[in-house]
This record gives C-alpha cells, structure tokens and sequence, in this order.
C-alpha cells in the first residue's frame, strides 16, 4: 500500500510532467545539408526551443511528410533523442534525416530549390517527447517561407 505523501508526491509529478503546452518551438533559423546517402538527405536544421519547465524532456520521434513548393519530397525523421534541458531558452541542432520518396524527382526538387530565394515548406506529422516516463504526442501541421537553404 503507498503511504499517502509518496502518492501525493508521485501525482504531482505526473501533473508537472503532462503540460507539455508552455514548451515553444521557434521557426527554423538555419537549414543545411549535410549529406546525402542513397534515397536519404541528411539535414542539420537550427531552432529555437524554450523550456519554462522546470524538467527538461527529450524529443524521441519526429515523423513529417514534408513537401517543397507544393511537390512531395519525403519522410522528415529523426534517429536519435533530442535532449532539451530545463528552463532553457536555447537553439539547437536537430539532426534529421529526409527518407526521398522518389530518388531522382527528389534529388533535382532539391537542386532546383538549393540556390533559390522564398521556398515554401510545407510539412505533416508529430513529434512525440517523453518527460521522465510521461510520453505526449503532438500532431503538426506548419507552412514555413524559408529564404534559402544555404
């Protein structure tokens, strides 16, 4: 049987854990290519996160359908946890991956747009975070102008 202040402490922290809603995910500042393997573009994309929480969290999924100037390129996905410390108002470095849905459609979308001025990003999806063992997922739905991927 719990004793009554281990319960009321362990409701508490559950409470804090789900409000994942005060948590700002800024617009990318900086999107570059880092690689490109097979069907899968490697990105490194900058962006601006505040944590008011007073526990930090880990995005451990990100799944996009993203498109470009209104075209399909690809699945946006991550391979590892994104970790994002405690009352923190930081940019970070997300390294992701674009699984191509057509290899040479996508490959030249991508060239046509590389030295391009004002894309239109479109992209579909969630990322789900996790917060000691309270998992949330949040369903995204974003258009972002970008001015170039340089």
């Amino acid at each position: 049987m719990i004793k009554k202040p281990l319960y009321f402490v362990l409701l508490l922290l559950l409470s804090c854990c789900t409000n994942f809603e005060d948590i700002e995910l800024g617009k990318p500042e900086d999107i570059r290519i880092t690689g490109l393997k097979n069907n899968v573009l490697e990105l490194e994309i900058k962006v601006p996160v505040k944590n008011p929480r007073s526990i930090g969290f880990k995005i451990k999924e990100i799944d996009i359908k993203t498109s470009v100037n209104n075209q399909y390129l690809g699945k946006l996905t991550t391979d590892k946890a994104i970790v994002i410390p405690a009352k923190s108002n930081e940019i970070h470095n997300f390294r992701l991956k674009l699984k191509i849905a057509n290899v040479i459609q996508g490959i030249a979308l991508v060239l046509e747009v590389i030295n391009h001025e004002n894309i239109k990003l479109q992209m579909e999806g969630y990322i789900k975070f996790k917060s000691l063992m309270v998992g949330r997922k949040i369903n995204i739905e974003e258009t972002l102008y970008i001015n170039s991927f340089k």
